[in-house]
């Protein structure tokens, strides 16, 4: 029985692929650790240009027995014919011996889920001679308090301190020999939302941020001007939600279905672009401030027509 184990341990266990949608590989650079150790779980995604990826979440954990110490991030390159590869490695470890299964990872490629195969990872107890004589643990050394080196601990947090205290007395002395003086503030003209994300929209598009090759700084501009003027119009808080949240609120929004569509397609590919690092054309880049610009005039608030609150 136990040979079969060890002949899953050496088995490779890869991905499944799915031709013209990519291919997804997990695998680990050993299936053997000591307790403590740490092992290397290496997750690689390839898949077409253009489509939409959606890693799985990882927390601190994978399991009860197994944790994960370090995780690299996602790494995106450009493979061969025409590929993306988005690259990412997990450091884990467990603190209990046995056989313990590494469960499968779930992609999203372009909406169909793709499930990596489960791994499975041998973690061995260290070996104890017990032939030596068990020590005692020594007591805890006290060394005598210094005043010197007290100061030179906390010097940092002295000389700040000092420095502030500098300060508040600097700005007391010059509040007092400043006379008052009375300012009257000019009332200031509010421009309508949809003017104002206009005229922000105009501005950025004037700057030329994505042709000078910065498309991440121009899609996160973007969206950031179409979220607040959602979050403004609707009353509904988008700049602090992510994109499957802010339209799950706007279900419920006046929006029509065309308009709900138009928003989705803005924000998906801004979240391509600023998290999977995602190359859009330059004609994906004019549509975006295209699109803005028409999200904002069709959906404006009408003004009221004479004689009507």
């Amino acid at each position: 029985m136990r040979w079969l184990v060890h002949i899953a341990l050496l088995l490779p266990l890869f991905a499944s692929a799915q031709p013209g949608r990519g291919s997804v590989d997990v695998r680990m650079d050993t299936t053997v650790i000591r307790i403590g150790e740490r092992a290397k779980l290496h997750m690689e995604v390839s898949y077409p240009a253009g489509i939409s990826l959606i890693w799985p979440a990882v927390g601190d954990t994978l399991t009860a027995h197994i944790e994960v110490v370090a995780d690299s991030g996602v790494d995106t390159t450009e493979g061969s014919e025409g590929l993306m590869r988005q690259l990412r490695t997990l450091s884990i470890t467990s603190f209990d011996s046995g056989f313990w299964a590494v469960p499968p990872f779930r992609f999203i490629v372009n909406g169909t889920p793709m499930d990596s195969d489960p791994l499975l990872i041998e973690v061995r107890t260290v070996q104890v001679d017990v032939t030596k004589p068990v020590r005692d643990i020594k007591d805890i050394h006290e060394l005598p308090f210094s005043i010197a080196y007290w100061i030179r601990k906390h010097l940092l947090w002295i000389a700040g301190g000092a420095a502030l205290v500098a300060l508040a007395v600097a700005i007391v002395l010059l509040l007092r020999r400043r006379k008052p003086a009375v300012a009257q503030a000019e009332p200031e003209v509010q421009l309508p939302l949809n003017e104002r994300i206009t005229a922000a929209l105009h501005a950025l598009e004037k700057e030329r941020v994505w042709q000078q090759g910065d498309h991440k700084t121009y899609h996160s501009r973007l969206t950031d001007l179409l979220r607040g003027y959602v979050e403004e119009r609707y009353r509904v808080p988008a700049l602090e939600s992510t994109t499957d949240e802010l339209l799950k609120e706007l279900r419920v929004s006046p929006l029509s279905t065309d308009q709900r569509g138009q928003l989705e397609n803005m924000l998906r590919l801004a979240d391509m672009v600023k998290f999977a690092k995602t190359l859009p054309s330059p004609q994906e880049n004019e549509q975006m401030m295209a699109g803005a610009l028409r999200f904002v005039r069709e959906t404006a608030p009408r003004p009221n027509p004479p004689g009507h609150a």
